[in-house]
């Protein structure tokens, strides 16, 4: 995964251009769930979960944890 175009659109448009990026990247359910765990697991970004079934089913790029 391209993190450097998550940063890119989070400096360019912020929080809700990464959100629109990773949506349109992945669409929704399995894919996007991946993405968002594969970019949490980088430890530049919190995830916002929501979770069924007792495992996540929808999520949403809350924050950006590092400004270079």
């Amino acid at each position: 995964m391209a993190d450097d175009d998550f940063v890119q659109a989070y400096r360019s448009g912020g929080i809700g251009a990464v959100n629109d990026l990773v949506t349109a990247k992945f669409g929704t359910g399995d894919s996007l769930i991946d993405a968002l765990e594969t970019m949490e697991d980088t430890g530049l970004w919190r995830i916002l979960w929501h979770e069924a079934d007792g495992k996540p089913d929808f999520g949403a790029v809350m924050e950006y944890l590092r400004d270079d």
